[in-house]
């Protein structure tokens, strides 16, 4: 027999968070117990490399386990700087705060995570030090340093802040980023998406800006059209509309399981998108739910924007909506129309590809990395 105080009142505890409901009033803190045992394992990291290190490259990271396209980016950017500058010790930090980890279990990596306190106490030796810092964090930076760390930043004789800007959305007013000033005067900004990488859009922030792009492969086991799963991938993302396009597939494509992304390892979510016919996002529009099914052989769906898309012809692809309300109106039906035939659904898969290839091909990247770390500045 069901308890019926389990619907009233109950305690869950995951790595992250302990969350309390209580007559239908939710609360959740963060798992302290597990943080000290993060800080553990961190403890047993060697420091002789950040020791002895005169040239410093740390990138910064959310203080919560997670994954996303831009978690992802960041690994890519430490991964291909490591090869770029052999000479350098490249190491990723959660930013400052009391709240840290050890290691992202939710992809494959090798990647050892320190905290930022281990970073700043060993790094006495550093004649020269470039900080990558989230956009999102950027304006928050200079605050959360103790003004001890202020005073060992201040004294690198070569300090170079870069802000990630990732999602201009996330990205600080000018304003508040002064403040990193007071830690040097050699503050960049690197540009992940084509579509702001213009010198019209950068005038909004004084801040030196170099187009750095991404890199973000997605390699699973390739499914036939034939062997594919009548699976509908959702974002996980928020958005107002959300619940009427999903109501609209259920109600017009009842044979069709919805699955939202959440709680996936890295290459579950990959294998996930390959063996499922559609993917659709919810977030940016232009970001990785829409890009990497693409790489695994699969169709996704996005509602077009000017903030994240890099030009308006990718209005003319049919997966490609002009509103959410239109998306709601037509998708259901687009998806049938691609469903017919391999053919078509397998051109459409390719179409997107090639287009995507053309802005953000590999090469690309590693260059714009390279022009970075040799102040070679380009928008």
């Amino acid at each position: 027999m069901k308890n019926i105080f389990s619907d009233l009142i109950s305690y869950k505890k995951d790595e992250n968070n302990k969350t309390y409901k209580f007559l239908g009033l939710k609360l959740s803190c963060r798992n302290t117990e597990m943080i000290e045992s993060e800080k553990k394992k961190q403890d047993e990291y060697p420091l002789d490399g950040i020791q002895s290190a005169q040239t410093l490259i740390v990138l910064f990271i959310p203080n919560k386990k997670t994954i996303n396209g831009g978690i992802l980016s960041i690994y890519s950017i430490c991964e291909h700087t490591r090869e770029i500058c052999p000479d350098a010790q490249v190491v990723i930090c959660t930013v400052p705060g009391k709240y840290t980890y050890a290691y992202n279990p939710y992809f494959e990596n090798n990647e050892k995570i320190y905290r930022w306190e281990q970073i700043v106490q060993n790094m006495g030796n550093a004649k020269k030090v470039i900080l990558h810092i989230p956009e999102y964090f950027g304006g928050k930076f200079y605050k959360a340093l103790k003004p001890s760390e202020r005073a060992v930043l201040k004294s690198v004789p070569d300090l170079q802040i870069n802000i990630l800007n990732q999602n201009i959305e996330l990205m600080p007013p000018q304003k508040k980023l002064d403040n990193l000033y007071k830690l040097t005067k050699n503050i960049t900004q690197t540009i992940g998406h084509d579509r702001y990488a213009s010198p019209e859009i950068c005038k909004n922030w004084t801040i030196t800006p170099h187009f750095l792009s991404v890199l973000i492969e997605c390699k699973g086991k390739y499914y036939d059209f034939s062997e594919k799963e009548k699976t509908i991938v959702l974002s996980p993302d928020k958005h107002p509309m959300r619940e009427n396009i999903v109501a609209a597939l259920k109600k017009n494509m009842p044979e069709f399981k919805l699955v939202t992304v959440e709680n996936l390892k890295y290459k579950d979510y990959v294998d996930l998108i390959s063996r499922s016919f559609f993917t659709i996002t919810f977030g940016e529009g232009f970001d990785a739910y829409l890009s990497q099914p693409w790489q695994c052989g699969s169709l996704s769906f996005a509602v077009y924007n000017n903030e994240f898309f890099p030009d308006e012809s990718w209005k003319n692809l049919k997966n490609v909506y002009l509103s959410y309300e239109e998306m709601e109106e037509k998708i259901a039906q687009d998806m049938k129309y691609f469903l017919k035939d391999s053919a078509v659904y397998n051109a459409a898969v390719k179409v997107a590809l090639d287009k995507y290839d053309l802005v953000y091909p590999s090469g690309k990247f590693l260059n714009n990395l390279k022009n970075f770390y040799n102040k070679d500045y380009k928008i």
